[in-house]
């Protein structure tokens, strides 16, 4: 991983010099509102994977580009950054740092903001302006848990996401600090009208908080919400921001914008590469209950085997889509996705293993799944100190996980394919998967067990086992 990064810097480095040079006026962009801005065209990054913004994903769920942003915001006021950007009038107050410690430090953004992919590959203020195509700013709103709650409850309002709720979907928190989930089969308990397409919540019942930076949720607990000047001022259906900020005189808008901030942290946290710790949504936000049926994903036709199975993965939070319409069930998973998947169907339990991995950096979105995978023997790495996440699995592979996950049950079956030998390391686990009814192969007489594993394969032997 540090090799690959250190390759990526130099490229990056070589590309940034020969398109300075070359480069001899900045581009503009018009936002939104009818800005013209000028772009800083010397910027530059690369992304190693897709980020999701496009096509209103990032209303309906949790997206990897929701994640990298959130982060952002929350590692600008907890790196100190922030302080440097408050304005006159807060320096004169004595408001000149954020006053809760940064296990009180959350980061709320509005998926209706997020307005374009990043793909893979170089990008710079161009791309995120297209993501980003609004002035915004950033602003800290003090508010306590029960606020916070209340906040992520309206939000939530629009879902599940459709054509229909598209609107009201624009609310919809991506978060960084914070992990929550959302019973979308309850209905939203909709009080006086906010606006032309929110209404304030007069009961709370949808929205779970289940941890803030690690720790217990405290409803009484004061917390900093890193966010835009926008929510700030009660957009959309932020009423009880504008509540908050009347409450406490510390809550500001500061002179930083929005894009530059995101740009500083790829810059300088992320040494600009955006990586495999964003491959995926990091599992911050949990949809629970049944959803309707025009929540369903166009792809994921009714009657095909595993239709059930991708309703059940998505309402087990075991995985969403991979996108607010689509689930992509023909495409191959990786060794990080796997277990993942593996760890949340099992309940996401806790691991008190060390890492022993280079490559699986503590913070990514499958960093204590392949801790608990390891040190319950259900995977080892693809050496002593490496475990390849990014590595696509076979057929053989997944079924061998679950197997061991299930505590290598005693397998009675006899062979049932010409293609799984008897001396494989997989025979066993092929054998109990279709004793149990996991899996029956992709023929009576052969498995394919070197053949990569689609996630539609995946969730329907999770599905079998665990449902």
């Amino acid at each position: 991983m540090k090799k690959m990064r250190t390759i990526l810097s130099i490229l990056l480095t070589v590309c940034l010099i020969f398109s300075v040079s070359a480069t001899a006026f900045a581009s503009t962009f018009t936002d939104a509102h009818g800005n013209m801005i000028e772009l800083d065209d010397t910027l530059e990054a690369y992304s190693a994977v897709t980020l999701s913004g496009d096509g209103n994903v990032a209303r309906g769920e949790e997206t990897n580009l929701g994640d990298l942003w959130t982060d952002a915001l929350r590692w600008f006021a907890t790196s100190g950054k922030i302080n440097a950007y408050f304005d006159e009038d807060d320096i004169a107050a004595g408001n000149t740092s954020v006053a809760v410690d940064a296990d009180h430090v959350v980061a709320l953004w509005n998926g209706g903001n997020l307005r374009a992919d990043i793909t893979i590959g170089k990008f710079g203020a161009t791309e995120l302006a297209a993501v980003l195509p609004f002035p915004n700013t950033v602003a800290v709103v003090y508010m306590n848990g029960a606020q916070l709650l209340e906040a992520l409850e309206a939000a939530s309002q629009g879902l599940p996401y459709s054509d229909a709720s598209a609107n009201a979907c624009a609310s919809f928190m991506q978060v960084s600090g914070l992990k929550y989930s959302v019973d979308i089969g309850k209905p939203y308990d909709a009080g006086e009208a906010y606006g032309n397409s929110w209404f304030k919540a007069e009961s709370l019942s949808r929205v779970t908080v289940t941890e803030v930076n690690g720790k217990a949720f405290d409803p009484a607990a004061t917390y900093a919400v890193i966010t835009s000047n926008a929510n700030y001022n009660g957009m959309d259906s932020s009423y009880i921001f504008k509540d908050a900020v009347a409450e406490n005189e510390n809550s500001t808008i500061t002179t930083a914008v929005v894009r530059d901030v995101v740009w500083m942290y790829i810059a300088e946290a992320l040494e600009n590469i955006v990586g495999s710790d964003y491959a995926e949504a990091q599992g911050r936000i949990t949809m629970t209950g049944k959803a309707p049926a025009e929540s369903a994903f166009a792809d994921v036709e009714a009657g095909q085997y595993y239709t059930s199975a991708v309703a059940w993965a998505v309402q087990a939070g075991v995985t969403a889509g991979t996108s607010a319409t689509t689930f992509s069930p023909d495409a191959t998973c990786t060794r990080a996705q796997t277990v993942t998947f593996l760890w949340r169907a099992a309940g996401a339990p806790a691991s008190t293993g060390s890492n022993p991995f280079a490559d699986v950096a503590e913070g990514a979105y499958y960093y204590d799944a392949v801790l608990w995978a390891v040190e319950n023997d259900i995977t080892d790495g693809t050496s002593a100190t490496t475990f390849s996440p990014d590595a696509t699995v076979t057929r053989a592979q997944v079924v061998t996980l679950l197997y061991r996950a299930a505590g290598t049950p005693e397998v009675t079956a006899t062979a049932a394919f010409t293609d799984v030998a008897g001396d494989s390391y997989y025979e066993s686990a092929v054998l109990w998967a279709v004793e149990n009814e996991v899996t029956s192969g992709v023929s009576e007489s052969s498995f394919a067990p070197l053949q990569s594993c689609t996630r539609a394969q995946i969730v329907t032997f999770l599905f079998r086992y665990y449902a």
